[in-house]
């Protein structure tokens, strides 16, 4: 079955996006949080979970094999189908979810519209036990996030730097939480330099 598909986003919907690989439009069913991250006309590679019943076959989408890998204890929890586990995902980061299992806090899982008490409970109990691999991936996330916002900086620096800008007027132009914003360097670039000339 797919492992990934890699083509562009040709369109989107917060419930799923239509990712066009030569010429083939495969409409994959996604989480809000993944639909914020799908900019149209944007190659991404989506990390695909085959759904597969004897009445359906979908193709359910994530930017990270992370992301799959907790969408998939999800679904192991009795009770949890593709749609709630959506929803969780659509709800909370990988983090979240991570504390929310380790302190036990049902109450904050349960706003999930459609969860309710019980079935918060049954998914605390299910993970607690894969709790050592909720904190593995929560930390890939962590790093892979610190190394990123790290890359974006040190290479924006180098870029204000070549165009004759000191490491005070860069700091200046733009602000740590800013930095970490920033989900290319080419946002960066562009962002900086509008504020370049709004100033002149």
């Amino acid at each position: 079955m797919f492992e990934y598909l890699k083509g562009k986003i040709e369109y989107k919907k917060p419930e799923y996006a239509v990712v066009d690989v030569s010429g083939l439009g495969y409409r994959v069913n996604i989480s809000l949080k993944t639909y914020d991250k799908l900019i149209v006309g944007e190659e991404n590679r989506i990390y695909i979970y085959n759904f597969i019943k004897e009445d359906a076959f979908k193709l359910i989408g994530f930017l990270k094999e992370s992301e799959r890998t907790v969408f998939e204890l999800l679904l192991s929890v009795s009770g949890i189908g593709v749609s709630l586990a959506l929803s969780i995902l659509s709800s909370f980061e990988i983090g979240e979810i991570r504390k929310i299992v380790s302190e036990e806090d049902y109450l904050k899982l349960k706003k999930v519209p459609k969860l309710g008490e019980k079935k918060s409970k049954q998914i605390i109990l299910d993970l607690k036990s894969k709790l050592e691999l909720l904190n593995i991936i929560a930390m890939e996330e962590n790093s892979e996030e610190i190394d990123s916002s790290a890359i974006i900086e040190e290479e924006l620096f180098l870029a204000l730097e070549s165009l004759g800008y000191s490491k005070k007027e860069i700091d200046n132009l733009v602000s740590k939480k800013e930095m970490k914003e920033f989900k290319s360097i080419e946002e960066a670039i562009k962002a900086v330099l509008k504020k370049i000339r709004e100033k002149k």
